[in-house]
């Protein structure tokens, strides 16, 4: 049987990047015309009189460290995806940007989703499905990247790369669970005029994006899917080796925990650490937890991710 496996994971914390990226090559010498990031940086600049800093940079970064791990390259990968809320290009996708500068190869399914601070999680769960009937698709390159704050930098601003292959080993994707609110959720919109409107808004700070950390509310739906998809499968809340939150919310995120009894040793906050990283926060939590050895291959891990209030998305998964 055909199973999809993470087979490396890597970050980039904006914070840190800016200077250090310049005197960086980019991936390896595998890359297709030895492009560095210094190059791309000084394009960018030249492009825009804002921060060089942005959704491509950082997400060329945490590919940089990702396949150096991995000792692998653009070429080997069979589709490229980018979650992302604000994305540096609509068109072409930005994941079709990244694909041309790591030496990504022709035939090749590149394209940017976003579901909020779901979307990566989301596009793992969607990417494994894909894979595990198609026989042309081997590997994957998943990043996810938002960078929030246009003005300076933010320790919110930050990118995850993953690597999914499949295997024969017994884990990946468990069960999915998706809900979505009722409630309505106009008051929480980007852009607040729509896009039909956007070159009609003379003030730029109707443009802005909120990052502002919510009162602990609607985390009822959070509770009732990680009991739903745990009770589906047969397992206890003590069978899942790590639980993995969107960091947007410490008072929810400790909410959920002395509700369903989980211990703060296996649901880590890093938003002290990372701040809000939106789309890629439940990965980079993974992220940290394998990195302090808190899961090995084999171990159950469930990711939640939440949506500006509007979704969430449960999975269970086998690492």
């Amino acid at each position: 049987m055909v199973h999809i496996k993470i087979r490396d994971i890597a970050v980039s914390h904006g914070y840190y990047i800016s200077n250090q990226i310049k005197n960086r090559k980019i991936i390896s010498e595998k890359i297709k015309g030895n492009i560095v990031v210094e190059e791309a940086a000084v394009n960018k600049r030249s492009a825009s009189k804002y921060n060089w800093q942005n959704t491509i940079m950082l997400s060329l970064d945490a590919i940089q460290e990702l396949f150096f791990k991995s000792n692998l390259s653009g070429a080997d990968m069979d589709m490229i995806v980018l979650s992302s809320q604000l994305p540096e290009y609509v068109a072409p996708a930005t994941s079709v940007k990244i694909h041309n500068v790591i030496g990504g190869k022709k035939e090749c399914i590149c394209y940017d989703v976003n579901s909020n601070g779901c979307g990566m999680t989301m596009a793992f769960d969607q990417i494994s499905k894909y894979m595990s009937v198609s026989p042309h698709i081997n590997r994957a390159l998943l990043v996810g990247c938002d960078y929030m704050n246009l003005d300076k930098n933010n320790l919110g601003d930050a990118a995850c790369a993953i690597i999914l292959e499949k295997t024969e080993e017994d884990c990946g994707v468990c069960d999915t669970l998706s809900l979505v609110g009722m409630d309505d959720n106009d008051s929480n919109q980007f852009p607040n005029y729509g896009f039909s409107n956007l070159f009609m808004i003379k003030k730029g700070t109707n443009l802005r994006f909120s990052m502002a950390v919510k009162k602990p509310n609607g985390m009822k739906s959070v509770e009732d899917s990680i009991s739903t998809i745990l009770s589906r499968n047969g397992l206890m809340k003590e069978d899942v080796n790590m639980y993995c939150f969107s960091q947007n919310n410490k008072m929810g995120l400790e909410s959920i925990r002395e509700k369903l009894h989980i211990d703060k040793a296996i649901s880590p906050y890093i938003g002290d650490i990372y701040g809000d990283t939106g789309t890629s926060s439940t990965f980079i939590a993974l992220y940290e937890a394998w990195e302090k050895q808190l899961i090995k291959r084999g171990d159950y891990f469930l990711m939640c991710a939440f949506g500006r209030g509007a979704q969430t998305i449960t999975l269970l998964c086998k690492f």
